[in-house]
């Protein structure tokens, strides 16, 4: 159904560039065809469904920040994370890095290594998160 929906707007869509070049070419001189209209328009659809799809399943394979976290940064100390996370910035964007930052932060709070914890915490940008997560620190610290 949802798929017929699509094929139904992509439908009107192409109907609406179909009038506009349509009007244009009776300026123009030139022929618009609303078949060969729509086949553009369903063609670049289609190109960017595959091109969602695409990004889907990288977000899916190994390369999603739930695996980093276990697999690369195993038995690597705080400061060596953040040196490899902050030299690396093509691999890490910096939604990744606060991520990763978060992650590590909350593993080392639940194994009371709340120094380490605290490293990671102030790589996030001041706000309402970071103070948060300091404060949290404080209290499993002080518990």
């Amino acid at each position: 159904m949802a798929r017929l929906a699509f094929v139904v707007i992509m439908l009107i869509i192409s109907g609406i560039i179909f009038i506009v070049k349509a009007s244009v070419g009776k300026v123009t001189g030139k022929e618009v065809n609303f078949q060969d209209e729509s086949k553009k328009v369903m063609h670049t659809a289609a190109k960017g469904i595959n091109w969602m799809n695409d990004q889907w399943e990288k977000a899916k394979s190994g390369s999603d920040i739930a695996n980093q976290p276990t697999g690369s940064f195993q038995n690597m100390s705080a400061i060596e994370i953040i040196a490899k996370v902050k030299s690396n910035s093509s691999k890490y964007d910096a939604s990744t890095a606060e991520a990763i930052y978060i992650e590590q932060a909350v593993a080392k709070m639940n194994n009371r290594q709340f120094d380490d914890a605290r490293k990671f915490v102030m790589q996030l940008k001041e706000g309402e998160g970071r103070d948060f997560m300091l404060s949290e620190i404080e209290q499993k610290r002080n518990a």
